[in-house]
C-alpha cells in the first residue's frame, strides 16, 4: 500500500521574499559550480544555501546547513504551513521550440522497502551521494528537496480531484533565475475531503521513482523518521521527458582515436561524421526511429564517429564469453548497457578508464572534451539515445534495475517551494 499524509510545509515567506526567482534552484545533483556561486550571489537566501552548504572556519558544511535553517526559521524567512496541506504543482517549459507542461502535488511519502512492490527504483544508485545526503539528512533533520516519484492514472480520477485545485489562483507562480524558459505554479490544498480522498485513492498505486534515487536510499538508512517529502506525477501525461545522460571519459594513458576505433569497428558500423551538434541529433533520432542501436563517439581531436552495432547480442555475447542466465531484450539492449557493459567494460577495458563523467546535452559533451583544463581533461565522450518511457516502467516492474545514470527525466522540477522538517 502506497501511504503518503499532507504536511505543515516550510515555506519561504512572502513577506521576506518578494521575488521566488531569486531563491529557487535545480535539485542538487545537476548544479556546477559556476551556477551555486550565481544563484549565491542573486540571493544570499537562496535554497542552495542548504541543499549545497559550504564550509565555514567553525563549522562543517552540514553543520553549517543546520545553522542557517535554523536562522531562517527563527528570522522567519521560512514559515510552517499552519494547516496540515498537500502542494500542487505545474511546471511549465520549452522543448523543441514548443511549450510543454506536466502537472502533480506534492506530499509525504512513507517510506518501504524495495521489496513491498509499491515502490520501485529503476537505476542504481553510488555510494558516495548517499553518505552526502545522509550527512546533511541527519544535521538538518529536514528533506530540504523532494523526490520525483510517477504513477499511473489512466482512469484520471486522482487528476481530476486536483484538477479543481488547478482552477484556483496559484500561492506561487514564478520563473526561475537560472533558467528563463522555466515557470512553475505552486497552490495549497487543506480541505479535509479532499485531502481524505486524495490519500484514499492513493493506496492503491504503485510508485515508480524517476528523481531522487540517492535521497530515497538515504531516507531508508535514516531510521528515526518513517517519511520523505515526494513529488507525485501521473505518468499519463505526454509531456513527461526522459532524456539521455551521455558519459565523458578520460583514459589512464593517452589513447589515439584510430586504436579506439580500430577495437570498436570489429563489432560496429563506423561512420565519420561532422563534430555538430544538429548533426548528431539527427543521426542519434533517426538511428532511434529505425529501433536501431547507435551511439556516437566524439575524441578531443574533433574527430567525430556515428557507430551502429552490427550483431545480435545474445549472439555477441556467447563470442565474448559475457554469461547471461536470463538474458533479457529490453534491458540487454538498453543504450546504457551497451555502452557499459560491451564497449567500456569489454571492448575497451585494455586502455583502463581513469574517470567517468556524466552530462545531460550533446552541446555539453562537446564543450567538456574541448576543454583544455587540467581539471576537465577528458579524452572521449559517448552521447546515447535515451529509454523510452515504457521501456523504464517494464524493467522496474520486472526488478530490473539499470545502470546509474540511466536517466534524465526533464525538465527537472525545482527545489525552495516546499521543506518538510521532522521536528515541526
Amino acid at each position: 500500500m502506497v501511504d503518503i499524509l499532507p504536511l505543515n510545509g516550510l515555506i519561504y515567506n512572502p513577506e521576506k521574499i518578494s521575488k521566488y526567482s531569486e531563491v529557487l534552484a535545480p535539485p542538487y545533483d545537476i548544479i556546477s559550480s559556476s551556477l551555486k556561486e550565481d544563484l549565491k550571489k542573486h540571493n544570499p537566501y537562496n535554497i542552495i544555501a542548504l541543499t549545497l552548504p559550504d564550509e565555514t572556519s567553525s563549522k562543517n558544511k552540514y553543520e553549517n546547513a543546520k545553522a542557517i535553517l535554523a536562522e531562517w526559521i527563527k528570522e522567519e524567512i521560512l514559515k510552517y504551513d499552519l494547516k496540515k496541506c498537500f502542494y500542487l504543482f505545474e511546471e511549465t517549459f520549452m522543448e523543441n521550440g514548443s511549450q510543454k507542461s506536466f502537472k502533480g502535488f506534492i506530499g509525504l511519502l512513507k517510506v518501504e522497502e524495495y521489496g513491498a512492490g509499491k515502490v520501485l527504483r529503476h537505476e542504481k544508485t553510488l555510494s558516495k551521494p548517499k553518505e552526502d545526503r545522509l550527512a546533511l539528512l541527519k544535521a538538518c533533520r529536514a528533506n530540504l528537496e523532494f523526490i520525483y516519484t510517477i504513477y499511473n492514472d489512466s482512469d484520471e480520477k486522482i487528476s481530476a480531484t486536483l484538477n479543481q485545485g488547478f482552477k484556483d489562483s496559484p500561492d506561487v507562480s514564478t520563473s526561475v533565475n537560472y533558467d528563463s524558459s522555466l515557470h512553475f505554479r505552486f497552490w495549497k490544498i487543506s480541505d479535509e475531503d479532499i485531502v481524505e480522498k486524495i490519500k484514499d485513492m492513493m493506496k492503491s498505486k504503485t510508485l515508480l521513482i524517476a528523481d531522487g534515487h540517492h535521497r530515497y536510499e538515504t531516507s531508508r538508512l535514516y531510521k528515526e523518521h518513517k517519511y520523505i517529502l515526494a513529488l507525485f506525477v501521473p505518468g499519463n501525461q505526454k509531456d513527461i521527458l526522459i532524456h539521455p545522460t551521455h558519459r565523458a571519459i578520460k583514459f589512464n594513458n593517452a589513447v589515439k582515436p584510430e586504436e579506439i576505433i580500430k577495437k570498436i569497428e570489429k563489432y560496429f558500423t563506423v561512420e565519420e561524421i561532422k563534430p555538430d551538434t544538429a548533426c548528431i541529433k539527427d543521426k542519434m533520432l533517426e538511428s532511434f526511429s529505425m529501433q536501431k542501436k547507435s551511439l556516437c563517439l566524439y575524441f578531443k581531436n574533433k574527430d567525430c564517429y556515428f557507430i551502429t552495432l552490427k550483431a545480435d547480442l545474445k549472439r555477441l555475447y556467447k563470442e565474448l564469453n559475457i554469461v547471461e542466465e536470463h538474458f533479457s531484450t529490453d534491458y540487454e539492449y538498453l543504450d546504457v548497457n551497451i555502452l557499459h557493459k560491451l564497449i567500456i567494460e569489454i571492448i575497451l577495458v585494455e586502455f583502463g578508464i581513469k574517470e567517468i563523467n556524466f552530462v545531460h546535452s550533446i552541446e555539453e559533451v562537446l564543450e567538456l572534451i574541448n576543454k583544455n583544463d587540467v581539471n576537465y581533461d577528458f579524452d572521449a565522450g559517448f552521447i546515447i539515445n535515451a529509454p523510452t518511457i515504457e521501456t523504464v516502467q517494464k524493467l522496474s516492474y520486472a526488478g530490473q534495475i539499470m545502470p546509474q545514470k540511466s536517466t534524465y527525466f526533464y525538465p527537472k522540477p525545482c527545489s525552495g517551494l516546499v521543506i518538510y522538517k521532522f521536528d515541526s
